[in-house]
């Protein structure tokens, strides 16, 4: 097991070095978030926020003093607005139908995140090609679990390559290492001491200091993001304590600039979008793991500085009011559908405007981790997808990090990882004439080992296929090419 080190800490930033990152990274990208990956650029085009005067005029009705093609631009953003909230309406499920319009707001502080904080925040990306891109493209894709490991190997899985062949080699290897770096299904993760985590909720405390994989690890940390936005929802009277009795702080939050408040709604965001079942939008479910992971490392520093679990006693009994939109288009969407903002913008979790924060980290952490192992699935061959589980990865040992300090975190390898690349690295295939029943066998004795989290060395992995398998482990014909 090693102590993890998070790879990337940003720093305050004053107001004018903010605008100078702004003014930089559009002029050289414009409205569009550019995210290296594979052999091209993946660049997402973003809708170009309304400015003051285009709200002022869009308010007057004074569409014929925007411009054409910026006002085309407006009412096409809107009707995607529109058809949203209508499918959200549409829903069997009652509580959807009484969140609709917070969903749609957490929507536009997702997106409004990704666009304002890339400008100095890090998408996580890792660039891959060759075998990487290989595997990637191939039936596996990038879910690799326990059960995806072992089949890059087998020669007898449904799920071998498309070259009609399992992966080996050093090659393989090497891209094993890409795929699994930092992926949220390869690892386990853990807190030594969660000291702070236990004060908000002992169970959850209790249940990150054992080991975890990081997609669980993903789903506790959506959960307790919305106490990171804490300060900003008490100044903005969106957060109380249960029986109406007046909020306590040790002492009050210093103030933060637009940026940091947007982060602070993004986390809340987060939380609100992934409290049901998904059936939506790709970009958008994208945008969630992209802005949790912008949101963080922008709140990172400012947790050091005042963190809410320390400051603000019986934090779980407080009460957080659901998302409220502020957008204009969003606005006029709900009002021209016949709703009051009461009537649609409640937490999906509870179907209610206001939710104690331990209520929404039980409700959210378990549904979460869900959303993330239906999306990897969903979208298991897709560069941008394997970019977004790459960020919800940062993000769950970054959240970590943030509320219990960077040197309480450590991380493992799954085993069957570890097993496969010990494999791959020595050069090593299952022989020509190996039976399905020597594999599944070797397969059973891996799971045993991912079971009791222990690996074994090179020399007990030949051994065991000699002795207990009957087959003897060939060289691969990859190391010579």
């Amino acid at each position: 097991m090693a102590d993890w080190l998070g790879s990337f800490h940003l720093p305050k930033f004053t107001t004018d070095e903010f605008e100078k990152r702004k003014e930089e990274y559009v002029e050289k990208h414009g409205y569009t978030i550019t995210i290296p990956a594979l052999d091209e650029i993946i660049k997402i085009k973003r809708f170009k926020k309304m400015s003051p005067e285009e709200i002022n005029l869009w308010k007057a009705r004074k569409y014929d003093e925007i411009p054409t093609d910026r006002l085309m631009e407006i009412r096409g953003h809107k009707e995607k607005k529109k058809q949203k909230f209508q499918a959200m309406l549409a829903s069997p499920s009652p509580k959807i139908v009484r969140s609709a319009g917070a969903i749609l707001t957490a929507l536009d502080d997702l997106q409004d995140a990704v666009s304002t904080l890339a400008v100095i925040g890090l998408i996580t990306a890792a660039v891959v090609g060759g075998t990487t891109a290989a595997i990637l493209s191939g039936p596996l894709g990038w879910v690799l679990g326990a059960t995806a490991l072992l089949n890059l190997i087998n020669p007898y899985s449904r799920l071998r390559g498309r070259r009609g062949k399992a992966s080996t080699g050093t090659g393989a290897k090497k891209a094993v290492e890409k795929l699994t770096d930092k992926n949220p299904f390869s690892k386990k993760a853990r807190v030594k001491t969660a000291i702070r985590i236990k004060m908000f909720r002992p169970t959850i405390g209790n249940a990150i200091e054992a080991l975890q994989v990081t997609d669980n690890i993903w789903g506790i940390g959506l959960s307790l993001g919305p106490i990171m936005g804490f300060a900003q929802d008490l100044i903005a009277g969106t957060v109380r304590y249960v029986g109406g009795q007046k909020v306590r702080v040790k002492k009050a939050a210093p103030p933060v600039a637009s940026w940091v408040k947007l982060a602070g709604r993004a986390a809340k965001a987060s939380a609100a979008f992934a409290g049901f079942a998904w059936d939506s939008d790709f970009q958008d479910e994208v945008d969630l793991f992209l802005a949790a992971n912008l949101s963080l490392q922008v709140l990172e520093p400012y947790l050091q500085d005042w963190n809410p679990l320390d400051q603000v006693e019986d934090l779980a009994n407080h009460e957080v009011q659901a998302p409220r939109p502020i957008d204009i288009l969003t606005l006029e969407v709900i009002e021209e559908a016949g709703f009051s903002l009461d009537e649609v913008c409640n937490w999906p979790q509870n179907g209610e405007q206001w939710i104690s924060y331990g209520d929404l980290q039980e409700k959210t952490a378990e549904i979460a981790t869900a959303n993330l192992n239906h999306f990897a699935e969903k979208n298991k061959n897709s560069a941008l997808a394997f970019i977004a589980g790459q960020n919800a990865h940062d993000f769950a040992l970054g959240m970590l990090a943030a509320w219990e300090g960077e040197d309480q975190v450590e991380i493992e390898c799954l085993p069957a990882s570890r097993i496969v690349i010990t494999i791959l690295m020595n050069g090593w295939c299952y022989p020509d004439d190996v039976t399905d029943d020597q594999v599944k066998k070797f397969e059973d004795w891996v799971y045993v080992h991912e079971y009791m989290n222990t690996v074994p060395s090179g020399k007990e992995i030949w051994n065991y296929a000699e002795i207990f398998c009957g087959f003897t482990w060939a060289e691969s014909e990859d190391e010579y090419k």
